[in-house]
């Protein structure tokens, strides 16, 4: 499977926050064949364990996590709608979408979010964004039917599926940050065969989206000495805003600096780059980044923590974009970073 067929498979997958363990599966077999050993845990993370098999050898953390924006049903009409809240989602992008409802006894079940026709809107209504509250998911059933199927706390995804776009470019649903999972999977395949000085745990994290639970649990359990946080950041498009918190698509893997992003650390990495031909952007962060590096440098005294992220277009819809060369270039900076730690490595 070449990686972007990794990065199609695991972004079509259905797995909203808290409910990512089909998605955890896919990640399993999709990691297997590059460590010793894989671990789904009670949360739905995903873990790979590679030794190096050398006494006090350092452990680096991995991470990028599975999770996917999406929607809880939460009421069903005496009509037959499903009432539903969003968890990380713009409802300006709903009406009109098509959504997959995951319920526990019937399997997935298609819907769509009802739109009323500009035919039958009050005036000045059609440049109108509706909230959430205002929108229903309509499954094509009555009342009695509707509530056999569905639950209050199933899930709720986009349907969406991805597709090449020109420019070396990937569109879809979850590429934040299941893309992110799959630069940690390249890093793996460029690792294969070479002596590594320092122990690896690679982790696909649930949880994210609602708080960085997975992560948290991870690092309290596996307490390593340095850990990386991938995650996806804003791309530059003609109707974003110009500044630090956007980047250029192609551009290169963007290594932040800050307090969750240990500058020492950040210099280290920089200096793997430049060193190894690797294009790369910066960006600070005084604070916190609203990534698992949050989460993780919180949690284990002493890990010292850094966030690498991926260039990405429409952050938070179902039509993420990526460029390939971003993704494949992430994966080159984690395997020369593991390749560079050693005994001797200090932050």
């Amino acid at each position: 499977m070449t990686l972007k067929e990794k990065i199609k498979t695991l972004g079509n997958a259905y797995g909203v926050s808290g409910d990512e363990f089909a998605v955890a599966k896919i990640a399993a077999e999709l990691l297997a064949p590059y460590v010793d050993k894989v671990e789904v845990d009670e949360f739905g993370n995903v873990s790979g364990y590679k030794s190096c098999g050398k006494p006090g050898a350092k452990k680096l953390m991995l991470d990028a996590h599975i999770d996917e924006i999406g929607f809880l049903v939460t009421g069903i009409t005496k009509e037959g709608f499903i009432r539903f809240m969003g968890m990380g989602v713009d409802p300006r992008m709903l009406p009109g979408s098509t959504l997959n409802v995951m319920t526990k006894k019937h399997g997935n079940i298609l819907g769509v979010v009802g739109a009323v026709p500009p035919h039958l809107q009050a005036p000045g209504d059609q440049t109108k964004a509706l909230p959430i509250d205002k929108l229903y998911v309509d499954v094509g059933m009555p009342y009695e039917q509707v509530k056999e199927m569905v639950r209050i706390g199933d899930y709720m995804t986009f349907t969406s599926e991805a597709f090449d776009l020109l420019g070396d470019q990937v569109c879809g649903k979850s590429l934040d940050d299941r893309a992110c999972f799959c630069c940690l999977l390249h890093a793996l395949e460029l690792l294969q065969g070479k002596e590594l000085d320092v122990d690896l745990i690679v982790i696909g994290t649930t949880k994210e989206e609602i708080g960085g639970h997975g992560a948290s649990y991870r690092t309290y359990v596996d307490k390593p000495d340095l850990a990386v946080a991938i995650d996806v950041c804003h791309a530059r498009t003609d109707d974003n805003l110009p500044g630090d918190r956007v980047q250029d698509l192609g551009g290169g893997p963007v290594i932040t600096i800050g307090t969750n992003s240990v500058p020492r650390f950040a210099r280290k990495v920089i200096e793997i780059a430049r060193a190894k031909d690797i294009p790369y952007q910066l960006s600070g962060a005084p604070a916190a980044t609203g990534t698992n590096a949050w989460s993780m440098q919180i949690i284990n005294e002493g890990c010292a923590t850094l966030v690498v992220s991926l260039p990405l277009k429409y952050m938070h819809s179902p039509v993420e974009v990526l460029k390939m060369s971003d993704v494949e270039n992430v994966g080159r900076l984690l395997a020369e970073l593991a390749l560079d730690i050693d005994g001797r490595w200090q932050i």
